[in-house]
């Protein structure tokens, strides 16, 4: 089970991945990286190896409701 503590850190860290700043991406594990990536709408740059559907199946189902819940009003970043 993953915390909310967690999962505002990678929230934080996929805002962040939005304006096109990866420096805190490094660190994280594949599942975390997998994470940020889909919040973000980085795939290509941050899992260019991976498709969504495998992204998304990687996944726990609580961090994808939650995903789902907080990003929903988010658009695909400009560049």
């Amino acid at each position: 089970m993953v915390s909310q503590s967690q999962l505002d850190y990678l929230d934080d860290v996929a805002q962040d991945a939005w304006h096109g700043k990866y420096e805190r991406v490094g660190v994280l594990s594949s599942g975390e990286r997998r994470y940020v990536a889909l919040a973000s709408g980085r795939m290509r740059e941050l899992c260019p190896g991976d498709s969504i559907p495998y992204a998304m199946s990687s996944l726990d189902a609580e961090w994808v409701a939650h995903m789902a819940e907080k990003w929903k009003n988010w658009g695909q970043p400009k560049s």
